[in-house]
């Protein structure tokens, strides 16, 4: 098991197999790794209202 960097949290979900692949087709699209993907995601998605 790797260790997490400080300042960091682990991130584990089951998600369907439908959205993974998704997931891993638009990854495949923009160039970027999933973990690249999925905090650009989050960050637009929970901080999107704070900007406002």
């Amino acid at each position: 098991m790797t260790k997490t960097p400080a300042g960091f949290k682990r991130l584990n979900a089951d998600i369907p197999e439908e959205l993974f692949k998704e997931l891993a087709k638009r990854c495949i699209e923009e160039g970027v790794s999933k973990k690249e993907f999925l905090v650009q995601l989050l960050e637009k998605k929970l901080f999107k209202d704070s900007k406002k």
